[in-house]
């Protein structure tokens, strides 16, 4: 739906040639900065997990647990979920919208399922948790470097 309503939007937005591009890429500038912690931008914080057992039956825990999760993620997430949706709106089509977006929630769930099928190996993985500290500031960078070349680009 994300996808769908970003793709119409940027058939509205896209009466305004100049300003969307530039807003696009502000706002990764804006959201690579937030990721590399230059600025800070509050990001919504995931609920206690302790009151989500309590209040959740036993038989829908696990979709309370993929709630929570997300809402925890969502810090990680919405700096480039962000910079998507602008991008998608930016194309105008519905289609790249749910494309794309359809995409990064593959992205999103497939490492989370590879892990659940293969539950024997977690404690290598978890064993590549230093690594997962780098994947911020990877992001930050690319998105820092997309903005800014998206940006050069329009003045140039």
């Amino acid at each position: 739906m994300l996808g769908i309503l970003s793709g119409l939007l940027g058939q509205i937005y896209g009466q305004l040639p100049n300003a969307l591009p530039t807003l696009v890429a502000i706002l990764a500038i804006g959201m690579g900065l937030n990721l590399l912690g230059i600025l800070k931008i509050p990001m919504p914080i995931g609920p206690d997990p302790d009151s989500w057992r309590k209040k959740a039956p036993t038989a829908i825990a696990p979709v309370s647990a993929g709630i929570a999760f997300g809402l925890v993620a969502s810090p990680c997430t919405t700096p480039v979920l962000a910079v998507l949706l602008g991008w998608i709106a930016q194309s105008g089509d519905p289609l790249v919208g749910v494309l794309a977006l359809g995409a990064f929630g593959v992205g999103q769930v497939l490492p989370l399922v590879l892990a659940g099928t293969a539950a024997a190996i977690i404690p290598t993985l978890l064993a590549l948790k230093p690594i997962g500290r780098w994947i911020p500031a990877i992001s930050g960078v690319f998105l820092l470097s997309t903005g800014l070349l998206s940006l050069l680009s329009r003045w140039i």
